[in-house]
């Protein structure tokens, strides 16, 4: 359709008609000031009125309206108009008012028309039309690539890539969209058609099919049901990572036009990478002690997060009780944070084992690139108060194996000395993470301690402000127990020093003789009752009662003259006796704020060493804990409890056929390790009803700990039940944690930008490779050849809309009439 436009070829200077419409306004303005004066106030005023106003708005046109438009000379012709009509209005109605209405409008008219005969020769109006040529604008399709690749945060302190396309394309698309027919579209596994870089805005390189980049498909589209007559050129924007199966460069060597590639992101590998924070591990002690401060460890990986604020929460059983700030100013970095927890009391007695629920949460961001990794869950088992246990020997002797017996014990830590023929002490264990490199001897020594255990060691070995400070330490609360052997009470000469006062036996002197002969421990009417053998009435003798199940039989103990007047006498040789009575096998007194105890027999292994094979029931192990117990004044319920299963999986978050470990702690009811038990893990798909994987967790490292590697084939939320069985078949105790596997995208493969394959599509058509940053040259070249193929326009054709003899003609005649009719009417 052709265009229309008005031309004014008439006069140009804006002066020759502010003079013009002032020259008409003066008169009005005189003519008006001459009625007044003639007592024609009413015409005067009018007059007078109408002038000045057509003064003011013909010199605010001078101001404001340039002839240099079309509608500026419009509105001037039309300004020039209504004063001249005003002008004429106004001389007519006060020289000719008593003429009737038809003979006044009837001059008017005739006047009106003259004037504007004038007026368009003045003027000289035209009609111009430009014929149409056709839409010149050339289609140019825009590629965008909104793989999940494009998340990728290349620059600390920059949007990721596909947030710089976007802020790009907005700051060229108004030049765009004035020389071209933009065709907007976005891609990844598919390629799909938008508005405008609004809609592209709003889009973000995540979600379903963005686990591929076609590039090939999207050329396709791009250039489909077009010709090159119609193509400005096809412009893609990507980071080259093409990984569908079509031939990207067979399909750009079939487009009809040139492809401009613009890169965006970093060729680098390690610089590349998609923005979010994930949380690698979670670690936490498997086991805690109540109201005793534990450490959880947080291992967290945060990629393109620098300066972004992240917390970190810890939950127990949906309560918040811990959290942490992280903030890094690097674009990659792994950060360890630890948190502290303290096990109060649990909520509600329990059934079973008392095992606090604990979540790790990275407070989710919708920057990050998925929020499934920002969770884990642990569960630790909850333990009263541990005794603290120094246990030193000296000599290398069988009773030794005393000190496994107090390692596996859960609620002992020891640490156990023994004298090599050196005569320097091998160290074993920790407390609270510490040791101890020589016999203690200082105050902060010995408060490392609950129970100190002395073996077979000579008094020589120890100093006599040692000995003085284990009196000190017995005296204000602690415990002492000192145990049989060639070196210890008289043999070991400690007759006269402060340990035997703190001590409930005489110890006699370095001649006190060695008792042979094999006897079983008999209990004393005090021993019968006595916390240290409960329920073992059945291996041990009383006055009231026989035992009814039989044990090793020990070989022998050292003498004792006697027991002090303090003492309780809880154990005795059964038929060897010296002065004072039977032999004392076992006797305990309060010394001052503490307890000691004197077990003068040495060969308790045998109950363990010799039992055990059998898979007799042995008394070795509730006898020391019971024993160590009452040391301690600790009650001998902490040694029973419910059995347990606690499970721990390397990462709450792996990706398909990706290792993930599950270890799992099994105990009994007494809370010991349980080292011969049969443990799968059950891995099965929420809310779904198929059958689960089945891993069979061995025996690892560790006392009561199993393990195995696992590698999930199918991605989805899971939960990996942990089972524990006796060999009896019957379970021990089970435990569950949530587990999510991520499928595997090709699309995190490989993250730096490929500019081979976006160079090699470039030059296929004769387009050009350059980066984002330059895509105002891309569309600046766009631009100029676009101009340098247009045709010329066909020349504008124009048709006057005035003609001068016509309207002097027409002026004439209509002037001519009017002064007729004047004349006839009898009018001046």
């Amino acid at each position: 359709m052709a265009g229309f436009s008005l031309q004014f070829r008439g006069v140009e200077n804006v002066a020759l008609l502010m003079v013009l419409g002032l020259a008409i306004s003066a008169t009005v303005l005189g003519y008006g000031v001459r009625q007044w004066m003639r007592n024609r106030r009413r015409s005067g005023i009018a007059a007078i009125l109408a002038g000045a106003a057509a003064g003011a708005f013909v010199t605010a046109a001078a101001w404001g309206v340039s002839l240099d438009t079309p509608a500026g000379r419009i509105l001037w012709l039309v300004l020039l108009g209504a004063v001249i009509i005003l002008a004429v209005g106004v001389f007519y109605s006060a020289v000719y008012a008593y003429l009737g209405r038809r003979r006044m409008t009837a001059l008017l008219l005739l006047r009106f028309g003259a004037i504007m005969a004038l007026l368009l020769v003045l003027f000289k109006p035209a009609i111009s039309v430009q014929p149409t040529i056709g839409e010149s604008r050339l289609l140019l399709p825009i590629l965008v690539d909104r793989s999940a690749s494009m998340a990728a945060a290349d620059q600390a302190g920059l949007p990721d890539r596909y947030r710089q396309t976007v802020g790009a394309l907005a700051s060229q698309e108004q030049r765009l969209d004035e020389h071209f027919r933009v065709v907007w579209l976005h891609f990844a596994a598919d390629c799909r058609e938008v508005e405008n870089v609004e809609e592209l805005a709003g889009l973000s390189p995540s979600g379903e099919g963005t686990d591929a980049t076609d590039i090939s498909a999207a050329l396709r589209r791009a250039g489909v049901n077009s010709s090159a007559e119609e193509l400005a050129g096809i412009i893609l924007i990507s980071d080259g990572l093409h990984n569908a199966q079509g031939n990207v460069l067979s399909t750009a060597s079939e487009s009809p036009v040139p492809i401009y590639t613009l890169g965006v992101g970093s060729r680098d590998e390690k610089s590349a990478s998609r923005r979010n924070v994930r949380l690698l591990s979670a670690d936490a002690p498997i086991e805690a002690i109540k109201n005793n401060v534990t450490t959880i460890t947080a291992t967290l990986k945060l990629t393109g997060w620098a300066n972004i604020p992240s917390r970190i929460v810890l939950a127990e059983d949906g309560k918040e009780v811990a959290d942490k700030q992280v903030l890094t100013e690097s674009n990659a970095e792994t950060i360890t944070v630890q948190m502290k927890w303290t096990p109060g009391e649990p909520v509600a007695d329990k059934k079973n084992a008392d095992i606090r629920k604990l979540k790790i949460t990275v407070e989710p961001n919708d920057a990050e690139a998925t929020t499934d990794d920002n969770t884990a869950e642990l569960h630790v088992l909850i333990t009263t108060p541990r005794i603290r246990v120094l246990y030193v020997e000296g000599t290398m002797r069988p009773e030794y194996k005393l000190h496994r017996a107090l390692a596996q014990d859960p609620n002992i830590q020891s640490i156990s000395m023994v004298r090599d023929r050196r005569n320097h002490f091998l160290v074993q264990g920790k407390i609270d993470g510490k040791t101890l490199a020589s016999l203690p001897r200082t105050d902060e020594d010995f408060a490392m301690f609950d129970v100190i255990i002395l073996g077979d060691l000579d008094r020589t070995f120890l100093g006599h402000d040692q000995m003085e400070r284990i009196r000190k330490f017995v005296n204000d609360g602690k415990a002492l127990l000192m145990l049989g052997g060639r070196n210890s009470f008289g043999p070991g000469g400690y007759a006269g020093t402060p340990i035997e006062t703190a001590l409930p036996v005489f110890c006699g002197s370095r001649n006190q003789p060695q008792e042979s002969t094999m006897f079983i421990p008999q209990l004393t009417a005090v021993g019968a009752v006595s916390p240290i053998f409960a329920d073992l009435g059945e291996f041990f003798p009383s006055p009231s009662k026989q035992a009814t199940k039989s044990i090793p039989k020990l070989l022998g103990c050292v003498t004792v003259p006697r027991a002090k007047p303090a003492a309780n006498v809880i154990a005795i040789h059964p038929t060897r006796r010296n002065a004072n009575g039977p032999l004392i096998v076992l006797a305990v007194q309060q010394f001052g704020a503490g307890r000691s105890a004197a077990f003068t027999a040495d060969t308790t292994w045998k109950w363990d060493l010799r039992m055990r094979p059998t898979g007799a029931d042995s008394p070795y192990h509730r006898f020391w804990g019971q024993f160590i117990r009452y040391l301690a004044g600790v009650d001998k319920t902490g040694m029973t409890g419910t059995p347990s299963v606690l499970a721990r999986l390397s990462t709450a978050y792996v990706k398909q056929d990706e290792e993930l470990k599950i270890t799992a702690q099994v105990k009994d009811s007494d809370a010991k390790p349980v080292n011969i038990a049969s443990v799968t893990a059950a891995i099965r798909e929420e809310g779904k009803q198929k059958e689960a994987s089945q891993v069979t967790l061995n025996p690892s490292a560790g006392a009561g700990m199993y393990g195995a590697s696992y590698r999930p084939a199918t991605d989805g939320k899971y939960i990996v039940t942990i089972t524990a069985k006796d060999k009896n078949g019957e379970i021990i105790a089970a435990d569950q944690l949530p587990l999510i596997v991520a499928a595997h995208s090709k699309e995190t493969d490989r993250l730096a930008r490929n500019d081979v394959t976006l160079r090699a599509i470039a030059k296929l058509r004769d387009g050009r490779y350059v980066e984002l940053t330059k895509l105002p040259e891309v569309v600046d070249e766009l631009i100029r050849q676009r101009a340098a193929s247009m045709p010329a326009p066909p020349p504008e054709k124009q048709y006057s809309l005035y003609n001068f003899t016509l309207l002097f003609l027409a002026f004439v005649a209509l002037l001519t009439t009017e002064w007729i009719l004047r004349r006839n009417w009898q009018l001046q």
